[in-house]
């Protein structure tokens, strides 16, 4: 009994500071200033405003797939007028 009671109080004792490890690796401090979130702020505005052309690059080209193709009698007919 004498020997079970040890192993119990050091096997608590070996664990009970993993339980604080634990628990201080999920706090974590932000201590951004604003300089550092206008920097982020503007890479994220020259990424937008690079994706820009794109986008209208693509509207273009699912608007034209989507207008689908002439026959040759409605071709023909644009050109006579």
């Amino acid at each position: 009994m004498n020997t079970k009671r040890i192993a119990v109080t050091l096997g608590a004792l070996l664990l009970a500071p993993t339980t604080q490890a634990m628990a201080e690796a999920g706090a974590r401090q932000d201590n951004s200033q604003f300089l550092v979130w206008a920097f982020l702020g503007m890479c994220a505005l020259i990424v937008i405003v690079q994706l820009m052309p794109v986008a209208v690059i693509a509207f273009g080209l699912i608007k034209g797939l989507a207008k689908g193709k002439e026959t040759p009698a409605q071709a023909e007919a644009a050109t006579d007028k």
